[in-house]
């Protein structure tokens, strides 16, 4: 079970996104972030693809977190604000043919 409150909302015009400061409760094991995701997704009634979660701190000894959220109002402010992935090292090391 995951409970979500949001403790602070910050909103940022000219980045064009929201921050959010969420307290999450949990029973278990930290929850992933693609549950987490989908949770703030539903309270904050956007769409999961505007969402970034940029922390994720768990107090130790407790089954609560604290989470900072970036909700961007668009997908292109998330493209203009938000750094590239990197590539994973799964993707750059193909083997490489022999030269005959």
């Amino acid at each position: 079970m995951l409970n979500i409150k949001i403790i602070n909302e910050n909103q940022r015009k000219l980045l064009e996104r929201r921050e959010l400061d969420i307290e999450a409760i949990f029973d278990g094991p930290t929850p992933k972030k693609q549950d987490l995701l989908k949770e703030i997704a539903s309270l904050t009634k956007t769409k999961e693809n505007l969402i970034v979660l940029r922390r994720v701190n768990q107090v130790y000894g407790t089954s609560k977190a604290k989470v900072l959220v970036y909700v961007y109002s668009s997908e292109e402010a998330l493209k203009k604000t938000e750094p590239k992935e990197k590539k994973s090292k799964e993707k750059k090391e193909q083997p490489k043919e022999e030269a005959k």
